[in-house]
């Protein structure tokens, strides 16, 4: 990574990956905290002190782990931001994700929305199984992640008294 000022809007990844060294699981966990750094470092560029709005890992990288080839899988959770601004902050954060060619898997919603679609979804669900805060609200992601374990639960009971 460069610096982290803001006008680093892609990664360096060259030296990590050419750290012999780095191999497996330490490598991945390297890599997954060199693009956490960069994805704070943007978030913090673009939307710092706004509340409201989080940045969260889900899937692989929710758990901590990248492999070179992974895609990177993140969602920006708001709290009902209007439509533009939610496109504004979408772009700040994706655009740089593809220009350092990283495949990205991502989504934008609500807590509520979130909820709902991993009720129907099972990729929703099982990627809230690892949700991991990445930058912004607090709060937004402690809520996300106590819904989604209290939705699991019950869902989980009810099935069990079918």
């Amino acid at each position: 990574m460069t610096d982290g000022s803001p006008a680093d809007r892609t990664i360096d990844r060259d030296g990590l990956f050419a750290d012999r060294s780095l191999v497996g699981t330490v490598f991945c966990r390297a890599y997954a905290r060199r693009v956490d750094e960069w994805l704070e470092a943007l978030f913090d560029s673009e939307l710092s002190g706004r509340s409201g709005i989080s940045l969260v890992a889900v899937g692989g990288y929710g758990r901590g782990t990248l492999s070179p080839q992974s895609d990177l899988d993140v969602m920006l959770v708001h709290d009902g931001w209007n439509e533009s601004e939610l496109q504004a902050a979408a772009e700040a954060l994706w655009f740089p994700v593809w220009d350092s060619h990283i495949a990205l898997g991502h989504s934008v919603r609500t807590v509520a929305e979130s909820i709902e679609l991993a009720k129907t979804d099972l990729d929703t669900a099982t990627s809230l199984l690892s949700l991991r805060h990445l930058a912004g609200d607090h709060e937004l992601v402690d809520d996300l992640a106590e819904q989604s374990m209290r939705d699991r639960k019950s869902t989980r009971l009810n099935s069990s008294h079918s």
